[in-house]
Order: structure tokens, then C-alpha cells, then sequence
């Protein structure tokens, strides 16, 4: 009999497999019905128009590290939470971006990091739940949108769908639990392996 861990990663490689073959195109026809046309308003960056928690994969760090110069720790933290070992170290298995409140990335309205910004800001407001497309709030919808714009979200978000579903893959097969030992008191478990920081999280 398959352990848990087994049975979640076989789970989501059959989610994978039905990702790996969604048609774009019907993802961008839905798109097109919908309508969107992004008003450069940045509410989707500000703390007062809601979340705008940015969650990153280890590789849009690693390309933001690349094109800006930026370590690690300068733009990322690990998500907050309330998993700890026996000697109470946190475990944790996302990154985010850092915030003031609005993105630290947003500047005059303007993003700094606009060619390298991760999935999530790329896609937004849509997004695939299941392989459904979806929708989140924004001041864009309903706007007029290209179907060459509308083939590129399309193509976007199934990326962006794909990668998540493989980075979580790769996460729970290099996961061996809450081990306490790492040389910190923060471990953020991602699809590379465990990343042992000294944070005042908590």
C-alpha cells in the first residue's frame, strides 16, 4: 500500500498529465469572452485594495536574482507559519515576495522588475484551479483584449499551472519531514531541497 507521500505525488502526476495536454486555445477563447485590458492601475500591487501576497517558485528567484542584482534575501521571505519540530524550529514551504504594505517592487506605480515579475503577476487577475480557468477581481475585466494577447495569457497561465504542479512534485519527493539540525531557526522546504535560515519570523 502507497504511503501518503507516494499516493500525493501520484495524484499530481496524473495532474500533470492532464495539464500537459489543456488546450490553450479554449483557455483563450474563455479569456476573450470574459474580456480584459490591464488599466496600469497597480490596485493589484496596494495592501488597501486586498491580498497581494506574491507567492515565487524558486526558478522566478533565481531570475530576478539574475536580471537585478538582488540577493535572495533582499525581495523574498519564507510564508509565515505555525509548523515547528521538537526543538521549534518553523518549517515552512513557500517564499514571498516582501512587502511595505504595497509590493516593494512597485515604484511610482510602476513595476520595477516588470520584465522578470513572477507567474502570478504575469496572469493576474486569471488563473487555473483544477484546469478550470478563473477569474480574481480586477478593475481590467471586461476590457477588449487581442487574440493574440489572449492566445499569450493562455499560454502563460498553462505554463505557470504546469510549473506549480511539477514544483510541488519535486518538493514532496525531497521532503523527509520536520528534522530538526539545520543551522537556523527557519526551514523553508522547496523543490530544491531545504533552505535553513536565521529569521525573526515569528
Amino acid at each position: 500500500m502507497p504511503s501518503q507521500k507516494e499516493a500525493k505525488i501520484s495524484n499530481l502526476k496524473k495532474a500533470l498529465n492532464k495539464a500537459l495536454v489543456i488546450d490553450e486555445k479554449k483557455i483563450a477563447d474563455k479569456i476573450k469572452v470574459i474580456g480584459f485590458l490591464c488599466k496600469k492601475c497597480a490596485q493589484c500591487c496596494r495592501a488597501e485594495f486586498g491580498d497581494n501576497t506574491v507567492i515565487l517558485f524558486p526558478l522566478e528567484i533565481r531570475s530576478i536574482c539574475e536580471k537585478t542584482g538582488l540577493s535572495r534575501d533582499d525581495f523574498v521571505i519564507p510564508t509565515p507559519s505555525d509548523d515547528r519540530d521538537p526543538e521549534g524550529n518553523i518549517h515552512t514551504f513557500e517564499w514571498v515576495l516582501k512587502k511595505n504594505g504595497d509590493c516593494i517592487f512597485l515604484k511610482n506605480d510602476l513595476c520595477e522588475i516588470y520584465e522578470c515579475r513572477p507567474y502570478i503577476c504575469m496572469t493576474y487577475p486569471f488563473y487555473l484551479l483544477d484546469g478550470k480557468l478563473k477569474v480574481s477581481e480586477c478593475m481590467g475585466i471586461g476590457g477588449k483584449i487581442s487574440n493574440e494577447e489572449s492566445m499569450k495569457l493562455a499560454a502563460l497561465l498553462k505554463h505557470r499551472y504546469i510549473t506549480d504542479i511539477r514544483e510541488s512534485i519535486a518538493l514532496l519527493e525531497r521532503f523527509n519531514g520536520f528534522i530538526p539540525g539545520g543551522s537556523g531557526n527557519v526551514c523553508v522546504h522547496d523543490s530544491e531541497g531545504e533552505h535553513w535560515l536565521v529569521t525573526d519570523l515569528d
